[in-house]
């Protein structure tokens, strides 16, 4: 079973036909077209599955401690204002 998927407004998909795809802004008015293989689309087929599907793992004592790191980037916007002197 498939399902019709739709870009977001401002954006479209670069799909290849092997199923890989991402994401792209679009810039100004969408024309269709091509680059390293993909194709411009504005909707792509999706299939669905019902369940997921299970692997075995081993988990190793040395992988039992996990590190996480958060990086806060924060962006600043610097003003600028033009005095005309009247």
């Amino acid at each position: 079973m498939t399902k019709k998927v739709k870009a977001p407004i401002g954006y479209h998909f670069m799909v290849k036909n092997n199923n890989d795809f991402y994401l792209m802004e679009t810039s100004g008015e969408y024309s269709k077209h091509t680059a390293g293989g993909y194709t411009s689309q504005l909707s792509l087929d999706v299939q669905i599955k019902k369940s997921h599907t299970t692997t075995s793992t081993s988990v190793s004592a040395s992988s039992s401690t996990t590190r996480t790191s958060t990086r806060t980037v924060s962006s600043r916007r610097t003003s600028t204002s033009t005095s005309t002197g009247y």
